[in-house]
């Protein structure tokens, strides 16, 4: 949930100042594949974003009395769903270039997508503390992931490309 809330406020403006600047513009007409530039752009933003919170899990650990796998488990599954989480909000972003009132439409397109991810991320977590096998849970996560990756670039892309058509 952390993640959700903490990835919410960083994306909001994910595309808006390369809107307010003009830089959007320029990837349209530079010829590059927008697939790979988005894809690029919202890898960083992941990357700048995970790594804090994966250098605060053995503090939240702590915090929460988790064992060392516990922790383990805690680390292996945002880094098995964050990647989705990370699309989506990108793909709200991009609907919300050039709205004023971008963070309610952001929370009216994400909170039906990522309530899945949601679900099995805190429910890995949970079924760890149980001592159950949590391969099944990872393996939501990662295919939710995987089809994010493969499949929302070219969502963004579209969109990008719709809201420059004026």
């Amino acid at each position: 949930m952390s993640m959700l809330l903490s990835t919410l406020l960083s994306a909001e403006r994910l595309f808006q100042q390369d809107y307010d600047h003009g830089v959007i513009e320029q990837w349209l007409v530079s010829g590059q594949s927008l697939n790979l530039i988005v894809s690029a752009k919202v890898f960083a933003h992941w990357v700048f974003n995970l790594v804090p919170i994966l250098v605060l899990c053995p503090l939240i650990a702590v915090l929460f009395s988790f064992t060392l796998q516990e922790m383990w488990v805690l680390g292996v599954s945002l880094l098995c769903g964050t990647p989705a989480l990370f699309f989506l909000c990108a793909l709200a972003a991009a609907f919300g270039v050039g709205v004023s009132q971008r963070g309610a439409l952001m929370a009216l397109i994400l909170l039906p997508l990522t309530l899945p991810l949601l679900i099995f991320g805190s429910g890995t977590l949970n079924i760890a503390m149980q001592g159950l096998p949590i391969s099944g849970y990872l393996a939501l996560l990662l295919a939710m992931s995987v089809m994010a990756v493969g499949f929302l670039p070219e969502a963004i892309s579209g969109v990008i490309r719709i809201s420059h058509v004026d």
